[in-house]
């Protein structure tokens, strides 16, 4: 998960990992021992981490549990790899674009997974999953959670006004024009940083960041993938219908409290962690729908709103083999995953996972059979880039802004243009705005 998800460590843990780190803990190649792991995981990861050691026993193993927070880990590494010394062998990202910087040059860290992980193996992942951290072909990451998109919505709400989950994005869009005028101040979407720009236009297909190597990303927000977007939401921004308030937010919990959410496109994870204890919507309540479908396109694509990674070091030396054995079964270990808050990236493990939330008596519905769909459905092209921030605060800054004052949110695209090109050459990308 993101840093915003589920596991974020409490103010506490964070102030004891901080002390510990400072006192050394993630000092020394391989842990001070040249058979030694050295494995940096977050918060959630920490119990997994150490089943694993305790089911390995002839492996020395050392576990340093870091907080999730966003550009910790590449501060680290850069700090290693001045004293060269000190990274560690395995590293959790709770950011998965972070693999765009630990992969690039500057950096050197993240290995390359071919001949350490089976292709077999790797291709048991969600299709597309390993997309995001795939440059110039070559796979840097196993993730271990995906967060695809889906078309959230409050079944109670649908049967009382005698609506209908909307298959297209044009019924989308009527629905929630029609649920404004009926029931003011009810939402059917936020579109706010990654919330927005991965729900609705990652789900759509607009190159916003698609890798096409560590030094070359795709960007063109002129093109009807991006365009339909806004032409979609603009008369829903007009009439409120869709909110600029991040869902993280308390006051978007105010909206759950008041019943005004009928519909929320979001990541598989909001069902359990936002719209059950952040917006306290009542069991028996909540659906999931696939998203919707768009003109000419006969299939539901998914965006992606979080989830998480596992790399490993190109320094780990003699101890690559043992990284590589751990990460894998960190990530593809049905009866670990099966318990894991999250989706599971490895098709296998989330079968397993999906089983037990079948029965959620939470839902108003199965969402299982969405949830899976959804998986196997993430739309290509959104990479890990090394401007993550900027790419979410661009969004706000543009896009974001024009959906809360009134304005075009279709010339709003241009402004996001060149905000994104900016960040992207900044970071040493080169922009291409005509690959095919």
């Amino acid at each position: 998960m993101n840093r915003w998800g589920p596991g974020f460590p409490t103010h506490a843990a964070l102030v004891l990992c901080g002390a510990l780190l400072l006192g050394g803990c993630g000092s020394g190649a391989g842990g001070g021992d040249k058979d030694e792991l050295l494995v940096w995981v977050d918060n959630t990861r920490t119990a997994a981490a150490q089943q694993y050691e305790k089911e390995h026993p002839d492996q020395k193993i050392r576990i340093v549990t870091i907080p999730p927070d966003a550009g910790y880990v590449p501060t680290k590494i850069s700090l290693a790899n001045r004293s060269k010394r000190g990274w560690p062998d395995l590293v959790f990202l709770a950011n998965p674009a972070e693999a765009a910087t630990l992969a690039a040059d500057r950096f050197a860290y993240a290995a390359p997974l071919e001949g350490l992980v089976p292709g077999k193996t790797l291709d048991g992942f969600a299709p597309g999953s390993l997309d995001t951290c795939t440059f110039d072909g070559k796979v840097y990451c196993l993730r271990n959670d995906i967060a695809p998109t889906v078309l959230w919505y409050d079944a109670k709400l649908m049967e009382k006004y005698h609506y209908r989950a909307p298959t297209t994005w044009q019924d989308y869009q009527k629905l929630g024009l029609k649920a404004a005028a009926e029931h003011p101040g009810t939402i059917v979407g936020a579109v706010n940083g990654k919330y927005g720009a991965g729900t609705y236009f990652g789900s759509s297909g607009c190159p916003t960041r698609d890798t096409l190597s560590l030094t070359k990303v795709r960007i063109d927000t002129a093109l009807a993938t991006c365009t339909r977007v806004a032409e979609m939401l603009q008369p829903l921004a007009e009439k409120k219908a869709v909110t600029t308030i991040v869902p993280t937010d308390p006051a978007f919990a105010k909206l759950g409290s008041r019943n005004k959410i009928l519909m929320l496109p979001g990541p598989a994870w909001f069902g359990d962690f936002m719209f059950k204890p952040a917006f306290k919507v009542p069991d028996g309540r909540i659906a999931a729908a696939p998203m919707p479908t768009w003109d000419g396109e006969d299939r539901s694509y998914s965006g992606q709103v979080g989830g998480g990674a596992f790399l490993i070091s190109k320094h780990a030396g003699n101890r690559t083999k043992a990284a590589a054995a751990m990460a894998t079964w960190l990530t593809t270990d049905t009866a670990l995953q099966a318990k894991q808050p999250t989706y599971p990236a490895f098709t296998a493990a989330a079968a397993e996972w999906g089983k037990a939330k079948a029965k959620d008596p939470y839902y108003a519905a199965n969402p299982v059979p969405v949830l899976t769909k959804a998986a196997a459905g993430l739309r290509p092209g959104f990479g890990a880039i090394r401007f993550e921030a900027e790419w979410q605060n661009s969004f706000n800054q543009t896009v974001g802004a024009a959906t809360g004052g009134g304005k075009s949110l279709t010339d709003a695209l241009s402004d996001w243009q060149k905000k994104l090109t900016q960040a992207a050459e900044t970071n040493n990308y080169s922009v291409d705005q005509t690959a095919g």
